[in-house]
Protein backbone atom coordinates (compact mmCIF):
# COMPACT_ATOMS: atom_id res chain seq x y z
CA UNK A 1 0.00 0.00 0.00
CA UNK A 2 1.01 3.85 -0.43
CA UNK A 3 1.74 6.03 2.36
CA UNK A 4 -2.04 6.83 2.22
CA UNK A 5 -2.83 3.30 2.77
CA UNK A 6 -0.70 3.01 5.54
CA UNK A 7 -1.77 6.11 7.29
CA UNK A 8 -5.58 5.47 7.26
CA UNK A 9 -5.11 1.34 7.90
CA UNK A 10 -3.39 2.85 11.13
CA UNK A 11 -5.93 5.10 12.48
CA UNK A 12 -8.50 2.20 11.44
CA UNK A 13 -6.95 -0.45 13.35
CA UNK A 14 -7.21 2.30 16.66
CA UNK A 15 -10.38 3.11 15.49
CA UNK A 16 -11.37 -0.36 15.25
CA UNK A 17 -10.88 -1.07 19.04
CA UNK A 18 -12.02 2.10 20.42
CA UNK A 19 -15.46 1.06 18.50
CA UNK A 20 -16.14 -1.95 20.84
CA UNK A 21 -16.81 0.77 23.43
CA UNK A 22 -19.96 1.78 22.23
CA UNK A 23 -21.05 -2.14 22.10
CA UNK A 24 -19.59 -5.39 22.84
CA UNK A 25 -22.33 -7.25 20.97
CA UNK A 26 -20.46 -10.11 18.51
CA UNK A 27 -21.58 -12.51 16.38
CA UNK A 28 -20.67 -16.41 15.42
CA UNK A 29 -18.56 -16.17 18.92
CA UNK A 30 -16.32 -13.11 17.79
CA UNK A 31 -16.97 -11.55 15.33
CA UNK A 32 -17.55 -7.65 15.95
CA UNK A 33 -20.66 -5.63 15.20
CA UNK A 34 -19.33 -2.52 15.58
CA UNK A 35 -16.77 -3.20 13.44
CA UNK A 36 -18.54 -4.37 10.89
CA UNK A 37 -20.35 -1.21 10.53
CA UNK A 38 -16.95 0.53 10.67
CA UNK A 39 -16.44 -1.59 7.88
CA UNK A 40 -19.76 -0.64 6.09
CA UNK A 41 -18.58 2.97 6.79
CA UNK A 42 -15.16 2.27 4.86
CA UNK A 43 -16.85 0.25 1.86
CA UNK A 44 -19.12 3.53 1.36
CA UNK A 45 -15.99 5.88 2.08
CA UNK A 46 -14.08 3.81 -0.78
CA UNK A 47 -17.03 4.53 -3.07
CA UNK A 48 -17.83 8.54 -2.33
CA UNK A 49 -14.63 9.58 -1.00
CA UNK A 50 -12.32 9.44 -4.32
CA UNK A 51 -14.61 11.28 -6.45
CA UNK A 52 -13.90 14.55 -4.80
CA UNK A 53 -10.69 14.19 -2.89
CA UNK A 54 -8.57 12.65 -6.12
CA UNK A 55 -4.90 13.23 -4.16
CA UNK A 56 -6.58 11.55 -1.01
CA UNK A 57 -6.67 7.41 -0.82
CA UNK A 58 -7.76 5.27 -3.21
CA UNK A 59 -10.59 3.34 -3.00
CA UNK A 60 -9.01 0.16 -2.35
CA UNK A 61 -7.37 1.77 0.56
CA UNK A 62 -10.73 2.86 2.01
CA UNK A 63 -11.83 -0.65 1.54
CA UNK A 64 -8.51 -2.54 3.37
CA UNK A 65 -9.11 -0.01 5.91
CA UNK A 66 -12.37 -1.02 6.65
CA UNK A 67 -11.43 -3.98 6.88
CA UNK A 68 -8.72 -3.43 9.16
CA UNK A 69 -11.13 -1.82 11.67
CA UNK A 70 -13.42 -4.61 11.82
CA UNK A 71 -10.85 -7.18 12.34
CA UNK A 72 -9.14 -4.76 15.04
CA UNK A 73 -12.86 -4.75 16.46
CA UNK A 74 -13.27 -8.99 16.85
CA UNK A 75 -9.32 -8.70 17.88
CA UNK A 76 -10.10 -6.55 20.73
CA UNK A 77 -13.24 -8.61 21.68
CA UNK A 78 -11.74 -11.90 21.28
CA UNK A 79 -8.78 -10.71 23.51
CA UNK A 80 -10.89 -9.95 26.34
CA UNK A 81 -10.72 -11.69 29.88
CA UNK A 82 -13.37 -14.38 30.25
CA UNK A 83 -13.90 -15.88 33.59
CA UNK A 84 -13.52 -19.74 33.06
CA UNK A 85 -15.47 -22.45 34.07
CA UNK A 86 -13.33 -22.71 37.02
CA UNK A 87 -12.64 -18.99 37.93
CA UNK A 88 -12.15 -18.23 41.49
CA UNK A 89 -15.15 -15.75 41.12
CA UNK A 90 -17.80 -18.82 40.40
CA UNK A 91 -17.36 -19.88 44.23
CA UNK A 92 -19.05 -16.24 45.89
CA UNK A 93 -19.94 -17.88 48.92
CA UNK A 94 -20.81 -16.25 52.45
CA UNK A 95 -19.19 -19.39 54.50
CA UNK A 96 -15.12 -18.72 55.33
CA UNK A 97 -12.60 -20.77 52.58
CA UNK A 98 -9.01 -20.99 52.22
CA UNK A 99 -7.57 -20.35 48.95
CA UNK A 100 -4.50 -21.25 47.98
CA UNK A 101 -2.14 -19.60 45.36
CA UNK A 102 0.48 -16.91 44.56
CA UNK A 103 0.89 -13.36 45.24
CA UNK A 104 0.80 -11.73 41.74
CA UNK A 105 2.53 -8.10 42.68
CA UNK A 106 3.74 -6.02 45.46
CA UNK A 107 1.34 -5.06 47.98
CA UNK A 108 0.27 -2.03 48.22
CA UNK A 109 -1.67 0.48 51.30
CA UNK A 110 -5.41 1.33 51.10
CA UNK A 111 -6.61 4.27 52.11
CA UNK A 112 -7.98 2.66 54.87
CA UNK A 113 -3.90 1.49 55.98
CA UNK A 114 -4.62 -2.39 54.41
CA UNK A 115 -2.56 -4.21 52.16
CA UNK A 116 -4.03 -4.83 48.66
CA UNK A 117 -2.83 -6.99 45.96
CA UNK A 118 -3.56 -9.66 43.00
CA UNK A 119 -3.66 -12.96 43.64
CA UNK A 120 -3.67 -16.12 41.42
CA UNK A 121 -5.73 -18.71 42.98
CA UNK A 122 -4.96 -22.24 42.61
CA UNK A 123 -7.21 -24.06 44.84
CA UNK A 124 -10.42 -23.54 47.20
CA UNK A 125 -11.12 -25.51 50.26
CA UNK A 126 -14.13 -25.25 52.65
CA UNK A 127 -14.84 -27.30 55.85
CA UNK A 128 -17.83 -29.43 55.10
CA UNK A 129 -18.47 -30.71 58.56
CA UNK A 130 -16.00 -30.88 61.80
CA UNK A 131 -14.32 -33.63 60.13
CA UNK A 132 -13.81 -33.42 56.68
CA UNK A 133 -12.79 -30.63 54.27
CA UNK A 134 -13.35 -30.08 50.66
CA UNK A 135 -10.82 -28.81 47.77
CA UNK A 136 -11.31 -27.76 44.37
CA UNK A 137 -8.83 -26.25 41.68
CA UNK A 138 -9.40 -23.37 40.49
CA UNK A 139 -8.20 -20.74 38.29
CA UNK A 140 -8.30 -16.86 37.89
CA UNK A 141 -7.18 -13.69 39.85
CA UNK A 142 -8.32 -12.65 43.29
CA UNK A 143 -8.62 -9.02 44.49
CA UNK A 144 -7.64 -9.26 47.85
CA UNK A 145 -7.00 -7.01 50.62
CA UNK A 146 -5.18 -8.06 54.11
CA UNK A 147 -4.12 -6.60 57.34
CA UNK A 148 -1.23 -4.70 56.55
CA UNK A 149 1.83 -6.37 58.93
CA UNK A 150 1.37 -9.57 56.84
CA UNK A 151 0.92 -7.59 53.89
CA UNK A 152 4.38 -5.94 54.26
CA UNK A 153 5.78 -9.31 53.88
CA UNK A 154 4.52 -10.70 50.84
CA UNK A 155 6.32 -10.39 47.64
CA UNK A 156 5.49 -11.80 44.29
CA UNK A 157 5.42 -15.58 43.28
CA UNK A 158 5.26 -16.20 47.02
CA UNK A 159 3.06 -19.33 47.46
CA UNK A 160 0.61 -18.42 50.63
CA UNK A 161 -3.18 -19.54 51.84
CA UNK A 162 -5.49 -16.95 52.91
CA UNK A 163 -8.28 -17.19 54.94
CA UNK A 164 -11.45 -15.44 54.43
CA UNK A 165 -14.61 -14.53 51.93
CA UNK A 166 -14.64 -14.20 48.28
CA UNK A 167 -16.44 -11.93 47.22
CA UNK A 168 -18.47 -10.37 44.48
CA UNK A 169 -16.94 -7.40 42.47
CA UNK A 170 -20.27 -5.27 41.97
CA UNK A 171 -20.36 -4.20 38.02
CA UNK A 172 -21.34 -1.04 37.68
CA UNK A 173 -25.27 0.04 36.71
CA UNK A 174 -26.37 0.74 33.14
CA UNK A 175 -24.83 3.75 31.70
CA UNK A 176 -22.60 3.97 35.00
CA UNK A 177 -18.57 4.45 34.01
CA UNK A 178 -16.58 1.13 34.18
CA UNK A 179 -14.81 2.27 37.44
CA UNK A 180 -12.71 -0.19 39.88
CA UNK A 181 -15.04 -3.43 38.37
CA UNK A 182 -13.91 -2.63 34.88
CA UNK A 183 -10.42 -1.95 36.00
CA UNK A 184 -10.22 -5.53 37.38
CA UNK A 185 -11.91 -6.99 34.84
CA UNK A 186 -9.84 -5.91 32.02
CA UNK A 187 -6.98 -7.14 34.11
CA UNK A 188 -8.61 -10.76 34.43
CA UNK A 189 -9.81 -10.50 37.84
CA UNK A 190 -13.29 -11.05 38.51
CA UNK A 191 -13.93 -11.47 42.22
CA UNK A 192 -12.21 -10.26 45.74
CA UNK A 193 -10.71 -11.79 48.68
CA UNK A 194 -11.73 -10.30 52.30
CA UNK A 195 -8.87 -11.74 54.40
CA UNK A 196 -8.80 -12.57 57.92
CA UNK A 197 -5.62 -15.34 57.64
CA UNK A 198 -2.70 -15.36 56.08
CA UNK A 199 -1.09 -18.47 56.10
CA UNK A 200 2.90 -18.52 55.15
CA UNK A 201 4.20 -21.83 53.75
CA UNK A 202 7.54 -23.26 55.16
CA UNK A 203 10.36 -23.50 53.17
CA UNK A 204 9.92 -20.87 51.37
CA UNK A 205 12.11 -18.10 50.52
CA UNK A 206 12.81 -14.58 48.40
CA UNK A 207 14.46 -15.51 45.21
CA UNK A 208 18.07 -14.08 45.52
CA UNK A 209 17.42 -11.76 42.01
CA UNK A 210 14.32 -10.12 41.11
CA UNK A 211 13.43 -6.43 39.08
CA UNK A 212 10.97 -5.98 42.65
CA UNK A 213 14.11 -6.30 44.51
CA UNK A 214 15.66 -3.83 42.43
CA UNK A 215 12.61 -1.25 43.02
CA UNK A 216 12.96 -2.00 46.59
CA UNK A 217 16.35 -1.06 46.44
CA UNK A 218 16.20 2.49 44.65
CA UNK A 219 13.39 3.40 47.02
CA UNK A 220 14.97 2.23 50.09
CA UNK A 221 18.02 4.54 49.28
CA UNK A 222 16.20 7.35 48.01
CA UNK A 223 14.50 7.64 51.48
CA UNK A 224 17.62 6.78 53.22
CA UNK A 225 17.94 10.70 54.21
CA UNK A 226 15.01 12.11 52.83
CA UNK A 227 12.58 10.51 54.87
CA UNK A 228 8.72 10.35 54.22
CA UNK A 229 7.19 11.37 51.81
CA UNK A 230 10.22 13.21 50.13
CA UNK A 231 11.61 9.90 49.50
CA UNK A 232 8.50 8.27 48.23
CA UNK A 233 7.92 11.11 45.96
CA UNK A 234 11.33 11.07 44.78
CA UNK A 235 10.90 7.39 43.82
CA UNK A 236 7.80 8.18 42.32
CA UNK A 237 9.34 10.50 40.01
CA UNK A 238 11.76 8.29 39.19
CA UNK A 239 9.96 4.65 38.82
CA UNK A 240 5.97 6.01 38.45
CA UNK A 241 3.82 5.87 41.28
CA UNK A 242 2.78 2.56 40.35
CA UNK A 243 6.44 1.13 41.19
CA UNK A 244 5.93 3.24 44.79
CA UNK A 245 3.95 2.93 47.79
CA UNK A 246 3.14 6.57 47.38
CA UNK A 247 0.87 8.19 50.34
CA UNK A 248 -2.65 8.56 49.29
CA UNK A 249 -2.31 12.95 50.73
CA UNK A 250 0.67 13.26 48.65
CA UNK A 251 -0.77 11.38 45.19
CA UNK A 252 -3.95 13.61 46.25
CA UNK A 253 -2.23 16.50 46.13
CA UNK A 254 -0.40 16.45 42.95
CA UNK A 255 -3.09 15.31 41.06
CA UNK A 256 -5.73 17.75 42.42
CA UNK A 257 -2.73 20.92 41.30
CA UNK A 258 -2.12 19.28 37.65
CA UNK A 259 0.89 17.41 38.03
CA UNK A 260 0.08 13.83 38.09
CA UNK A 261 1.93 13.02 35.01
CA UNK A 262 5.00 14.35 37.39
CA UNK A 263 4.38 10.46 39.10
CA UNK A 264 3.36 8.75 36.54
CA UNK A 265 6.39 7.26 34.60
CA UNK A 266 5.42 8.46 30.78
CA UNK A 267 6.98 10.40 27.80
CA UNK A 268 8.11 12.96 29.95
CA UNK A 269 10.55 10.60 32.12
CA UNK A 270 11.70 8.18 29.26
CA UNK A 271 12.45 11.98 27.04
CA UNK A 272 14.52 12.71 30.10
CA UNK A 273 16.38 9.09 30.48
CA UNK A 274 17.38 9.51 26.94
CA UNK A 275 18.34 12.98 26.47
CA UNK A 276 20.43 12.30 30.00
CA UNK A 277 22.05 9.03 28.63
CA UNK A 278 22.42 10.77 24.92
CA UNK A 279 24.19 13.76 26.64
CA UNK A 280 26.76 12.12 28.68
CA UNK A 281 27.68 10.05 25.67
CA UNK A 282 27.76 12.96 22.76
CA UNK A 283 31.46 12.59 21.81
CA UNK A 284 30.74 9.13 21.04
CA UNK A 285 29.84 7.90 17.32
CA UNK A 286 25.92 7.80 16.68
CA UNK A 287 25.54 3.80 16.89
CA UNK A 288 27.00 3.70 20.14
CA UNK A 289 24.71 5.91 21.73
CA UNK A 290 21.56 4.32 20.04
CA UNK A 291 23.12 1.08 21.50
CA UNK A 292 23.30 3.09 25.08
CA UNK A 293 19.75 4.40 24.93
CA UNK A 294 18.24 0.98 23.51
CA UNK A 295 19.69 -0.78 26.65
CA UNK A 296 18.67 2.35 29.20
CA UNK A 297 15.21 2.20 27.85
CA UNK A 298 15.41 -1.96 28.33
CA UNK A 299 16.12 -1.87 32.22
CA UNK A 300 13.78 1.68 32.43
CA UNK A 301 10.38 -0.18 31.13
CA UNK A 302 11.83 -3.35 33.21
CA UNK A 303 11.94 -1.43 36.62
CA UNK A 304 8.24 0.52 35.96
CA UNK A 305 6.86 -2.47 35.60
CA UNK A 306 5.56 -2.83 32.03
CA UNK A 307 3.03 0.14 32.45
CA UNK A 308 1.45 0.82 29.05
CA UNK A 309 2.44 4.57 28.89
CA UNK A 310 5.98 3.66 29.83
CA UNK A 311 6.02 0.87 27.06
CA UNK A 312 4.28 3.77 24.34
CA UNK A 313 7.19 6.21 25.33
CA UNK A 314 9.88 3.47 24.98
CA UNK A 315 8.94 2.68 21.15
CA UNK A 316 9.13 5.80 20.15
CA UNK A 317 12.70 6.07 21.68
CA UNK A 318 13.84 3.34 20.22
CA UNK A 319 12.23 4.59 17.23
CA UNK A 320 14.27 8.06 17.16
CA UNK A 321 17.75 5.88 18.34
CA UNK A 322 17.12 3.70 15.29
CA UNK A 323 16.86 6.94 13.05
CA UNK A 324 19.91 8.25 15.01
CA UNK A 325 22.07 4.90 14.68
CA UNK A 326 20.68 5.15 10.47
CA UNK A 327 21.38 8.87 10.80
CA UNK A 328 17.86 9.88 9.02
CA UNK A 329 15.11 11.97 10.42
CA UNK A 330 12.12 10.67 12.64
CA UNK A 331 8.60 12.43 11.58
CA UNK A 332 7.56 12.38 15.40
CA UNK A 333 3.41 11.92 14.70
CA UNK A 334 4.24 8.79 12.24
CA UNK A 335 6.43 7.89 15.02
CA UNK A 336 3.37 7.72 17.75
CA UNK A 337 1.10 6.18 15.32
CA UNK A 338 3.92 3.66 14.77
CA UNK A 339 3.99 2.85 18.58
CA UNK A 340 0.87 3.17 18.87
CA UNK A 341 -0.25 0.27 16.95
CA UNK A 342 2.79 -2.14 17.67
CA UNK A 343 1.32 -2.23 21.49
CA UNK A 344 -2.34 -2.09 20.97
CA UNK A 345 -1.24 -5.29 18.56
CA UNK A 346 0.48 -6.94 21.49
CA UNK A 347 -2.00 -5.91 24.16
CA UNK A 348 -5.46 -4.66 22.70
CA UNK A 349 -6.99 -4.13 26.00
CA UNK A 350 -4.63 -1.28 26.56
CA UNK A 351 -6.45 0.95 24.51
CA UNK A 352 -8.48 1.14 27.84
CA UNK A 353 -6.09 2.38 30.49
CA UNK A 354 -5.99 5.86 31.07
CA UNK A 355 -2.58 6.16 31.20
CA UNK A 356 -1.97 4.60 28.22
CA UNK A 357 -4.32 7.41 26.72
CA UNK A 358 -3.65 10.33 29.04
CA UNK A 359 0.46 9.36 27.94
CA UNK A 360 -1.00 9.05 24.21
CA UNK A 361 -3.19 12.06 23.77
CA UNK A 362 -0.42 14.56 25.01
CA UNK A 363 2.07 13.71 23.38
CA UNK A 364 -0.27 13.98 20.31
CA UNK A 365 -1.02 17.61 21.41
CA UNK A 366 2.66 18.27 21.82
CA UNK A 367 3.18 17.21 18.42
CA UNK A 368 0.65 19.09 16.55
CA UNK A 369 0.43 22.29 18.98
CA UNK A 370 3.53 23.19 20.00
CA UNK A 371 5.09 24.13 16.89
CA UNK A 372 2.06 26.61 16.31
CA UNK A 373 2.44 27.95 19.97
CA UNK A 374 6.07 28.33 19.70
CA UNK A 375 5.28 30.58 16.49
CA UNK A 376 2.79 32.47 18.28
CA UNK A 377 5.50 33.55 21.20
CA UNK A 378 8.63 34.23 19.22
CA UNK A 379 8.62 37.26 20.45
CA UNK A 380 9.31 35.52 23.61
CA UNK A 381 12.99 34.14 24.97
CA UNK A 382 12.78 30.56 23.50
CA UNK A 383 13.48 28.84 26.60
CA UNK A 384 10.32 30.94 28.43
CA UNK A 385 7.76 30.19 25.29
CA UNK A 386 8.94 26.41 25.71
CA UNK A 387 7.66 26.35 29.09
CA UNK A 388 4.70 28.65 28.15
CA UNK A 389 4.03 26.11 25.14
CA UNK A 390 4.20 22.69 26.37
CA UNK A 391 2.12 22.61 29.46
CA UNK A 392 -0.84 24.44 27.65
CA UNK A 393 -0.82 22.16 24.78
CA UNK A 394 -0.62 18.90 27.15
CA UNK A 395 -3.49 20.61 29.34
CA UNK A 396 -5.93 20.98 26.35
CA UNK A 397 -5.21 18.29 25.13
CA UNK A 398 -5.95 15.86 28.33
CA UNK A 399 -9.31 17.84 29.27
CA UNK A 400 -11.66 15.93 28.10
CA UNK A 401 -10.09 12.89 29.58
CA UNK A 402 -9.03 14.24 32.62
CA UNK A 403 -13.43 15.78 32.88
CA UNK A 404 -14.28 11.98 31.96
CA UNK A 405 -11.89 10.19 34.06
CA UNK A 406 -11.35 12.42 37.18
CA UNK A 407 -14.37 14.98 36.65
CA UNK A 408 -12.28 17.63 37.39
CA UNK A 409 -9.71 19.83 36.31
CA UNK A 410 -7.34 22.12 37.83
CA UNK A 411 -7.59 25.98 36.89
CA UNK A 412 -3.75 26.64 37.61
CA UNK A 413 -2.51 23.70 35.60
CA UNK A 414 -0.93 25.85 33.08
CA UNK A 415 0.43 28.59 35.09
CA UNK A 416 1.91 25.62 38.12
CA UNK A 417 3.39 23.74 35.43
CA UNK A 418 5.27 26.50 33.91
CA UNK A 419 6.21 27.41 37.23
CA UNK A 420 7.18 23.68 38.28
CA UNK A 421 8.70 22.45 35.00
CA UNK A 422 12.35 23.50 35.97
CA UNK A 423 12.11 21.76 39.28
CA UNK A 424 10.62 18.73 38.06
CA UNK A 425 12.96 18.42 35.59
CA UNK A 426 16.14 19.06 37.92
CA UNK A 427 14.52 16.29 40.23
CA UNK A 428 13.41 13.64 38.45
CA UNK A 429 16.90 13.97 36.49
CA UNK A 430 18.82 13.76 40.16
CA UNK A 431 15.97 10.20 40.99
CA UNK A 432 17.58 8.76 37.37
CA UNK A 433 21.13 9.44 38.52
CA UNK A 434 20.35 8.21 42.31
CA UNK A 435 18.61 5.15 41.34
CA UNK A 436 21.45 4.13 38.70
CA UNK A 437 23.86 4.79 42.33
CA UNK A 438 21.57 2.59 44.44
CA UNK A 439 21.57 -0.61 42.01
CA UNK A 440 25.44 -0.02 42.99
CA UNK A 441 25.72 0.97 46.39
CA UNK A 442 22.72 2.23 48.25
CA UNK A 443 24.84 4.04 50.44
CA UNK A 444 25.95 6.30 47.93
CA UNK A 445 22.41 6.52 45.95
CA UNK A 446 20.70 7.86 49.15
CA UNK A 447 23.80 10.45 49.60
CA UNK A 448 22.81 11.69 45.93
CA UNK A 449 19.39 11.61 46.69
CA UNK A 450 19.29 13.74 49.27
CA UNK A 451 21.90 16.60 47.47
CA UNK A 452 17.83 17.13 45.52
CA UNK A 453 16.28 18.12 49.11
CA UNK A 454 15.63 21.36 48.77
CA UNK A 455 14.26 21.51 45.28
CA UNK A 456 11.89 18.32 46.32
CA UNK A 457 10.76 20.37 49.69
CA UNK A 458 9.94 23.40 47.47
CA UNK A 459 8.00 21.20 44.58
CA UNK A 460 5.73 20.06 47.51
CA UNK A 461 5.39 23.64 48.87
CA UNK A 462 3.97 24.76 45.78
CA UNK A 463 1.76 22.13 44.97
CA UNK A 464 0.40 22.42 48.48
CA UNK A 465 -0.14 26.39 48.17
CA UNK A 466 -1.37 25.95 44.34
CA UNK A 467 -4.00 23.44 46.32
CA UNK A 468 -5.05 26.10 48.74
CA UNK A 469 -5.85 29.10 46.24
CA UNK A 470 -9.76 29.86 45.92
CA UNK A 471 -11.36 27.67 43.28
CA UNK A 472 -8.38 25.23 42.63
CA UNK A 473 -10.29 22.39 41.24
CA UNK A 474 -12.89 22.69 38.93
CA UNK A 475 -15.49 19.82 39.46
CA UNK A 476 -17.57 18.82 36.35
CA UNK A 477 -19.72 15.46 36.50
CA UNK A 478 -21.78 13.71 33.33
CA UNK A 479 -18.48 14.44 31.21
CA UNK A 480 -19.23 10.65 29.03
CA UNK A 481 -17.76 8.93 26.44
CA UNK A 482 -19.80 11.17 23.64
CA UNK A 483 -18.94 14.27 25.21
CA UNK A 484 -14.88 12.82 24.80
CA UNK A 485 -15.60 12.27 21.11
CA UNK A 486 -16.99 15.25 20.82
CA UNK A 487 -14.34 17.46 22.19
CA UNK A 488 -11.77 15.65 19.92
CA UNK A 489 -13.32 15.73 16.65
CA UNK A 490 -13.83 19.06 17.37
CA UNK A 491 -9.92 19.35 18.31
CA UNK A 492 -9.18 17.69 15.15
CA UNK A 493 -11.13 20.01 12.52
CA UNK A 494 -9.11 22.96 14.29
CA UNK A 495 -5.98 21.65 13.60
CA UNK A 496 -7.09 20.41 9.98
CA UNK A 497 -8.69 24.29 9.53
CA UNK A 498 -5.06 25.74 10.86
CA UNK A 499 -3.34 23.03 8.84
CA UNK A 500 -5.03 23.86 5.43
CA UNK A 501 -4.60 27.33 6.16
CA UNK A 502 -1.01 27.02 6.81
CA UNK A 503 -0.26 25.31 3.59
CA UNK A 504 -2.51 27.98 1.46
CA UNK A 505 0.06 30.75 2.77
CA UNK A 506 2.80 28.68 2.26
CA UNK A 507 1.80 28.39 -1.54
CA UNK A 508 1.06 31.92 -1.85
CA UNK A 509 4.66 32.96 -1.19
Amino acid sequence: MASWGVLIASWAYILGLLVTGITDFRVLGGISIAGGAVFAIGVMAGILVPRYWRMGPTRRQWWIAGLVAWVAASYCLWTTPQPAKNDVSRFVSQQEQWVLGKVLEMPRTTRHNKGQFLFEAQSVSKRTDWDSVSRETVSGKLYVTAHLKPSKLLYPGQTVELKGFVEKVEAPKKGEKAGFAGYLAKRGCFAKFRTRWVEFLPEQKPPRWAIWKLRQRIVAAQGLWLGEPAGDLLSAMTLGRKAVDLPFDVKDSFVNAGLAHTLAASGFHVSLILGLVLGLLRAQLPRTKAIAGMLTLLMYVGLTGLQPSVVRASVMGLGALIGLASEQKVKPLGCLLVAANLILLWNPQWIWDAGFELSAVATLGLIVTVPWLMARMEWLPTNIATLLAVPIAAYFWTIPLQLYYFERVPPYGVLLNSIATPLVVITSIGGFISAAASIVWPMLGGAIALLFYYPIHLLIWLVERFNQLPGSSFEFEGFGPLAVVVSYSVYATICIWIWSKEQKSKRVF
